[in-house]
C-alpha cells in the first residue's frame, strides 16, 4: 500500500517532493541496488527500465532518455548520458521550435525517440555518452570514461575515445560465449557462488587495478 501510494505521489511534478520521494524509498528499500519502487518509478515516470543491482547514474532524472534499458549488475557512473533523440539535421533548420510541439511552433513532435538496450553487467565510466543512433550496448560491455559511443557495442568489448572504437575485448571469443550462454545475471545475489567473482576468470591474469 505505501509503495503504491509513493509511486503515485511523485506524478506531483515538483523536483523537490520528487527528491524526497528518491531519498524515502531509497533508505526505506536498502538503497538503489535493491530498490524495487525506485525501478517502478523511473519506469513509469521517465521511461527508463533498470535491472536489478543495477546503480549508480542511472537513477538521476534526465541524464537517461526515454525507451532506454539497462539489465542487471550494471555499474553506472555519475555524469553518463544517453541520447535516444536527435535535432533533425535534414530540416530546413536543426531548432526546437521546428520540432517540439512544447514550444507552440509546429502541431506535433515530428522526431522520434531511438530505443536503446544496454545489457547486463555493463560498466559504462565517468561521463561517457551515448548517442542517439546507438541500438545495442551487449552484456559484459565496458565504456570508458568520456568515451563518445557512436555505434552498438559488442558484448565484452571496452571501448574508449571519441568516437569510441573497440580497443580489446574482455576475455577470448570462447570464454565470451560460455559466460553469455551461462547467463550468470539472471541469478539473485544469494544464489551466485561468490568464489567465482572474486578472482580473474582466466588462471593466468593479473589482478590489477585499471582505471578506463
Amino acid at each position: 500500500m505505501l509503495k503504491s501510494c509513493l509511486v503515485g505521489l511523485y506524478r506531483l511534478e515538483s523536483c523537490l517532493v520528487r527528491l524526497l520521494l528518491r531519498k524515502l524509498v531509497l533508505r526505506w528499500e536498502r538503497g538503489e541496488y535493491y530498490s524495487l519502487t525506485l525501478r517502478q518509478i523511473f519506469w513509469k515516470y521517465h521511461g527508463v527500465e533498470i535491472g536489478l543491482y543495477t546503480h549508480g547514474g542511472c537513477f538521476i532524472p534526465g541524464e537517461f532518455d526515454r525507451f532506454t534499458s539497462i539489465g542487471r549488475y550494471c555499474s553506472v557512473a555519475r555524469g553518463v548520458r544517453v541520447l535516444n533523440i536527435n535535432h533533425p539535421m535534414e530540416f530546413r533548420s536543426t531548432h526546437a521550435f521546428f520540432f517540439n510541439p512544447a514550444l507552440h511552433f509546429c502541431p506535433q513532435k515530428l522526431m522520434r525517440y531511438n530505443p536503446l538496450s544496454i545489457g547486463n553487467d555493463v560498466w559504462l565510466g565517468t561521463n561517457a555518452l551515448i548517442l542517439p543512433h546507438v541500438r545495442t550496448i551487449g552484456d559484459g560491455a565496458v565504456v570508458a570514461a568520456g568515451a563518445v559511443v557512436h555505434k552498438d557495442v559488442p558484448p565484452y568489448a571496452v571501448v574508449v575515445g571519441n568516437p569510441a572504437r573497440v580497443v580489446r575485448f574482455r576475455f577470448p571469443q570462447d570464454k565470451i560465449a560460455e559466460l553469455l550462454a551461462a547467463r550468470w545475471w539472471d541469478k539473485p545475489i544469494e544464489e551466485l557462488d561468490l568464489s567465482e567473482f572474486t578472482k580473474p576468470v582466466l588462471a593466468n591474469s593479473p589482478l590489477l587495478e585499471t582505471e578506463i
